[in-house]
């Protein structure tokens, strides 16, 4: 598929990241101490989660991405059995109570029309209050730069004007959605939903996997599958302007992502 990738486009994103960590390693004896497996470590890898994930996958299909984000470190470490593939723990560090919001001082020195897109990766951690997203999706209103919102916040009410990425269960969670912006709807595997059209999930190498074997367990982990979509949905919307379309390119990113364990971080290649 055709990105039109002849002008780099310079995006800003806003919100809160973390570190998504990886412990492998193998079970193959039950502790003596409680029943429990003992998981013997072999190696670790770390990837940028939530908003660093968004940047991410963002340069990953050609673009130009500053970050702005907590500097209190969250961690998100899973403990996987390398010969299953197998999530045994997730244990979180960093999230026992908010994280400081971005200052108004910060916000007033952004240079918004130095960007063609600002993204605002809201995990609701404390980054982003109620304030700080007024003077963001003002500012950029006045400066007529495109924001796309993905929130985990039962309140859009303030995401007036925007471009809204949303799950199933975030949608039917909601407490308030602007009038005057666009909803997409993404349903996991059945793909995706905006203005009442249903986009359908591109196939996967997974998905051929598990129909020439008949087999319904999926191996496949969609860690990080909606921020890829996000990016994929971006990079193609600023390019072409179509909604259409860029739903379309973003459940292609989302499949190749969801092909891959854990954290992935999507490319150019992956999609040509």
């Amino acid at each position: 598929m055709d990105i039109q990738l002849q002008k780099q486009f310079k995006i800003l994103v806003i919100g809160d990241s973390c570190d998504d960590i990886y412990h492998y390693g193998d079970c193959k004896r039950i502790s003596q101490e409680a029943p429990v497996p003992i998981f013997r470590h072999t190696r670790s890898e770390k990837f940028g989660g939530m908003a660093k994930n968004v940047v991410n996958n963002l340069k990953g299909l050609g673009n130009e991405v500053d970050l702005l984000t907590n500097s209190k470190k969250i961690k998100k470490e899973r403990f996987i059995d390398e010969f299953s593939m197998q999530h045994l723990l997730r244990f979180d560090k960093g999230e026992h109570k908010k994280v400081s919001p971005i200052s108004k001082k910060t916000i007033k020195s952004i240079e918004f029309a130095s960007y063609d897109a600002i993204v605002i990766s809201d995990y609701d951690k404390g980054f982003l209050d109620a304030g700080s997203i007024s003077d963001i999706v003002n500012i950029s209103n006045i400066n007529n730069i495109d924001i796309f919102v993905d929130s985990k916040k039962r309140d859009l009410s303030l995401y007036k004007g925007c471009i809204i990425k949303i799950n199933e269960s975030e949608f039917r969670n909601a407490s308030s959605i602007p009038e005057s912006c666009e909803i997409i709807i993404t349903t996991g595997s059945s793909g995706a939903v905006w203005n009442k059209k249903i986009y359908p999930a591109a196939r996967s190498e997974i998905d051929d996997l598990i129909n020439a074997s008949h087999v319904s367990l999926r191996r496949a982990n969609v860690c990080g599958a909606g921020d890829t979509f996000l990016s994929g949905f971006i990079s193609k919307y600023i390019r072409c302007k179509s909604i259409d379309e860029s739903i379309k390119f973003a459940n292609i990113c989302a499949s190749k992502a969801i092909e891959n364990f854990g954290t992935y971080v999507i490319s150019l290649e992956d999609i040509l």
